[in-house]
């Protein structure tokens, strides 16, 4: 399951995903989460705000050592 997550997160960078209709599309398209799986999993009903953790997870992969 966390592998699904992690390329989920991925997923909204590598493709710029703006909103959660995007990420639908991506859903029927890819072996992603579902958009309720990564609410669930995330632990946050605001998809905006997983697009916000999703790029701070990837800033943080980038640069470890800035915290």
């Amino acid at each position: 399951m966390r592998e699904y997550y992690f390329r989920s997160i991925q997923m909204i960078i590598d493709h710029n995903i703006k909103s959660e209709e995007e990420y639908i599309k991506l859903v029927k398209k890819y072996d992603i989460l579902s958009v309720e799986s990564l609410k669930y999993i995330s632990q946050e009903r605001n998809f905006r705000k997983i697009i916000k953790m999703a790029k701070d997870i990837l800033s943080y992969q980038e640069n470890p050592s800035q915290e």
